[in-house]
């Protein structure tokens, strides 16, 4: 069996936080090519995302883009500094922007220079109040196949762990009432 193939069944069905195994498997079934994440944390997500994801794009045409509160945090423990996240990502072959501030005021001035966007995560760390207003700007980064995950409380039904933070696709429907009049650039790109 080859790494890569170990890697894959590492992160897609054993690695730890469970939540983020669902992201994995999105990854190497959609051949992702770009991403943008709401919420860096302590960038430790970002780089085991870019690593497996490189895996299935020629050198160099992976792109993944940050956007994060960093130094503006309220508990500056709970995340990396813009110069720590960049030093850590900036090693890793893909093109790294990351982009300091609310989703509202970051996609306000990048939303464009992010149009045909792959994957869009969205953490907890920008939950639903964070995104109210910058959901009108997603649609512009859309395209037909676009894949958004939103990091959810779930119930597992299981007994050890019956509730757990989980990534979930987000149904197009949900992204068209969330963007409301900005809701005609989804028909077209869908």
């Amino acid at each position: 069996m080859s790494g890569h193939w170990l890697q894959y069944l590492w992160l897609a069905y054993l690695s730890k936080p469970q939540g983020e195994r669902e992201l994995f498997r999105s990854i190497k079934k959609n051949k992702i090519r770009s991403v943008v994440e709401f919420g860096v944390g302590d960038a430790s997500r970002a780089e085991r995302l870019i690593e497996f994801a490189r895996q299935f794009v020629p050198n160099g045409e992976l792109s993944y883009t940050g956007i994060d509160l960093f130094e503006g945090r309220q508990d500056l423990k709970q995340g990396v500094s813009l110069k720590e996240a960049h030093g850590r990502l900036k090693r890793l072959d893909a093109k790294i922007k990351l982009i300091p501030g609310e989703p509202f005021s970051a996609l306000a001035r990048f939303a464009n220079s992010l149009a045909g966007t792959d994957l869009i995560l969205i953490s907890r760390d920008h939950g639903a109040e964070a995104m109210d207003q910058a959901w009108m700007y997603l649609p512009r980064m859309l395209h037909e196949n676009t894949l958004i995950l939103t990091e959810n409380f779930t119930s597992s039904g299981e007994e050890e762990a019956p509730e757990k933070w989980a990534y979930v696709a987000m149904d197009r429907d949900k992204i068209v009432e969330r963007a409301g009049s900005n809701a005609q650039h989804i028909a077209k790109a869908a």
